[in-house]
C-alpha cells in the first residue's frame, strides 16, 4: 500500500511526472511487442505476454488515479512520445 500511496501523491502533484511514467511504459510495451513479433521460445513468448499485460494494467492504474484527482484524462501526445525516442 505504501507504493500505491506514493504513486498517488506523485500523480496528484505532477502532470509531467505522470506523462513521463506513461511514456516509459509505452516504450517498454513497444519493445515487448516488437520482441513478440519475432521467433522465440514458447516460454519467452509467454513471459513477454505476461509483462505486456502488466504494463497495460499499470497504464490503466495510472490513468485512473490521475483522472480521480484531476477530473480529466491524462493526454500524452504523439509529440511527447517522439521526444522520448
Amino acid at each position: 500500500m505504501t507504493t500505491l500511496t506514493r504513486l498517488e501523491d506523485l500523480l496528484l502533484h505532477s502532470r509531467e511526472e505522470a506523462k513521463e511514467i506513461i511514456l516509459q511504459l509505452r516504450a517498454a510495451r513497444r519493445q515487448l511487442e516488437e520482441n513478440n513479433s519475432k521467433m522465440q521460445e514458447p516460454q519467452q513468448y509467454q513471459q513477454n505476454t505476461l509483462l505486456l499485460e502488466a504494463i497495460v494494467q499499470a497504464e490503466n492504474i495510472i490513468n485512473t488515479i490521475y483522472y480521480r484527482y484531476h477530473n480529466s484524462a491524462l493526454v500524452v501526445s504523439e509529440q511527447d512520445q517522439k521526444s522520448l525516442i
